[in-house]
């Protein structure tokens, strides 16, 4: 129904729409100058033998009619046109990376880094663009893929609230996993543009490696694959944990040097954030930064020309018809 309100390439020639409103004012004036010089009949009979078939209400029909065609006709010469905006084919998909190690239970972000890293993911989330298929993997020791990309935003957000952590970080496993999905996925596609990359993965963590391929080893798979890599490193450098056998305190410093390296080889870009609020502002940088990767929005432009002059059209015509069927008794 949009084509119902468009807007206009040539909205400037939508003043000869005062000439119709003219038009459709003198014919209003007319009937009432005609109503007062009609000459006056005494005898209702005589009017109806002079007058047998009087077009009455009919006539206003028809000019109705015709004004509607032309009021129709000056739309089409204005070029209405319908905008919509859609986003290059098979673009959008972004893999969020997620990191459950031990680690991010350090409470120098509160109320820890773990419930501040899901609540500005789930803010990230929400954000991305609807048409953008998002996926979530969790990595500690091992990598579980906890989602697959979907546009389906609260089956990926009761996931992330689900979350719960584990020991080591396995970040090059993961890089590894996650860039081996969106192949596949990108792959599942037959018309899909290989020039382009087959999604973006953002990846946040607080640590290094520990467990698994090295992290370079992940970065090489997502640097063949042409998939850029966005790090967010999350956490300060007095992050303590208690250790949950020792009952000892240990040093949990973020580690963003590696991420860094990650980012800078793969295309994408690196983040630091100590807050839960430097980390919404890190989604929201990689959320602006996305756009070269997935593909700008492009506007597209409908002309609707055609559909208003061939309103215009079958209303002259009606107009035309109806003026001969009644006003002059032709069928």
């Amino acid at each position: 129904m949009s084509w119902l309100f468009p807007d206009f390439i040539a909205a400037g020639r939508l003043w000869m729409l005062l000439v119709v409103a003219a038009m459709a004012a003198a014919y209003v004036g007319s009937l009432t100058w005609r109503r007062t010089a009609q000459v006056r009949f005494t005898q209702v009979d005589l009017l109806d033998r002079v007058a047998p078939k009087r077009p009455r209400w009919r006539r206003h029909v028809i000019a109705s009619v015709q004004l509607l065609g032309l009021a129709l006709a000056v739309v089409a010469i204005a070029r209405p046109v319908e905008r919509t905006t859609e986003r290059t084919r098979s673009e959008g998909r972004i893999l969020l990376l997620f990191d459950v190690s031990l680690s991010m239970e350090s409470t120098d972000v509160a109320p820890n880094r773990l419930e501040a890293a899901k609540e500005a993911a789930r803010d990230f989330i929400d954000e991305v663009d609807d048409d953008v298929e998002v996926g979530l993997i969790s990595f500690a020791g091992v990598v579980r893929v906890e989602v697959d990309p979907t546009l389906d935003r609260s089956r990926i957000n009761r996931r992330i609230e689900g979350l719960e952590l584990d020991i080591s970080t396995a970040i090059g496993d993961a890089l590894f996993v996650a860039s081996d999905l969106l192949v596949s996925r990108a792959e599942e596609d037959p018309d899909r543009d290989e020039e382009l990359a087959p999604g973006a993965i953002v990846l946040l963590t607080d640590g290094a490696t520990t467990v698994g391929r090295e992290t370079a080893d992940g970065t090489a798979t997502a640097v063949e694959a042409g998939i850029p890599v966005f790090t967010i490193a999350f956490g300060t450098e007095g992050g303590t944990i208690v250790d949950p056998v020792s009952g000892d305190v240990v040093p949990v410093p973020v580690a963003p040097a590696e991420l860094e390296v990650v980012a800078e080889a793969t295309g994408g870009q690196a983040f630091e954030a100590q807050s839960g609020d430097q980390l919404a502002d890190a989604y929201d940088q990689v959320r602006d930064s996305l756009g070269e990767t997935l593909g700008e929005e492009i506007e597209i432009t409908k002309e609707l020309t055609w559909r208003w002059a061939m309103a215009a059209f079958v209303a002259l015509v009606t107009a035309y018809a109806l003026s001969l069927w009644w006003l002059r008794g032709m069928v």
